[in-house]
């Protein structure tokens, strides 16, 4: 039995964890894929205080490498769901196994949003790829497109260039939604152009991407242009479909918590770009992480009276 389960090994949960564990609550962090989510696979971050410009990797690396110095528990898993006991909690893993846990912290996070365009699902990982630092040294001196306009978007935009990939820019607007500085640095970049008040509306090749058919927002004209891969950065879904039994979650799937990151369900709890919230980066979710933490001792502490009685 644990005293805290912490779903999810992102920024917010591996601080939730290291507050847990200096507050000597039995901790565990269940995470299905690399420590850092979303930041681990960020070119680099510039807005995290106190590191000034740094690696996405590099900053997961270091907050995991802090959980573990002070002996959080780290178990690899899949969440498949929860059932709420009452005064414990079961989290089931996809691959069988059951931990128990008296609170629960739900860090899942989000997933890249897809175009839904006619033959994106059949060329994933065939020239289709949400993930530039995962997949940009593939397209070494050739051509993609990156579909978005905001920060990520562009960011990735950037990161393609430094690996001599040329890009155009396909964003479904006709303006750009990133800040001023981030759209100089792509402006100015010679590698990027912009196809601005475009969407793609079919993948198309035979074994792998060769071609993608684009129309103009505005004419609804249709032309087919040549590319060896595709850059999906248009937004992000919440990670929550296996608690939505629970009655957690939003009309858009986020979970609804309190200023103490309580869900309606006591004893658990949630933190980080899974809640509805309006800013969702890394300093926020750390931030998420120590309050949730603190509302889970005051919680603990709680039921341990009520035990007494």
């Amino acid at each position: 039995m644990y005293d805290v389960i912490i779903i999810g090994a992102g920024p917010g949960g591996m601080t939730a964890a290291i507050y847990t564990q200096r507050a000597n609550l039995k901790t565990v962090m269940i995470e299905r894929a690399a420590p850092g989510g979303y930041m681990v696979n960020t070119y680099e971050v510039e807005n995290y205080p106190g590191f000034g410009r740094v690696a996405g990797h590099e900053l997961s690396e270091k907050m995991f490498t802090h959980t573990q110095e002070l002996g959080v528990e780290y178990q690899y898993g899949d969440v498949s769901r929860i059932v709420d006991k009452g005064d414990y909690k079961e989290v089931h893993t996809a691959d069988g196994n059951r931990f128990d846990g008296r609170a629960i912290i739900l860090a899942t996070g989000t997933l890249p949003r897809k175009s839904g365009a006619a033959g994106e699902e059949r060329f994933i990982s065939k020239g289709v790829s949400f993930c530039a630092v995962c997949d940009g040294a593939f397209f070494k001196n050739q051509e993609v497109i990156v579909l978005g306009g905001g920060n990520s978007a562009l960011d990735e935009a950037l990161y393609l260039t430094s690996l001599d990939v040329k890009v155009t820019i396909v964003n479904i607007l006709d303006s750009l939604q990133a800040d001023r500085s981030t759209i100089a640095k792509a402006e100015a970049d010679p590698d990027i152009d912009f196809l601005l008040g475009h969407e793609i509306v079919e993948y198309k090749g035979d074994n792998k991407l060769e071609k993608v058919t684009l129309r103009n927002v505005s004419t609804d004209e249709r032309f087919d242009k040549e590319i060896a891969g595709v850059f999906v950065f248009i937004g992000l879904t919440p990670n929550s479909k296996f608690v939505e039994d629970l009655g957690i979650t939003n009309e858009q799937g986020y979970i609804v918590t309190d200023e103490k990151m309580r869900t309606k369900i006591p004893g658990i709890f949630a933190i980080g770009d899974v809640i509805d919230k309006d800013l969702r980066q890394i300093v926020t979710a750390t931030s998420d992480g120590a309050i949730a933490s603190q509302s889970i001792a005051a919680y603990l502490e709680e039921q341990r009276q009520q035990e007494k009685r």
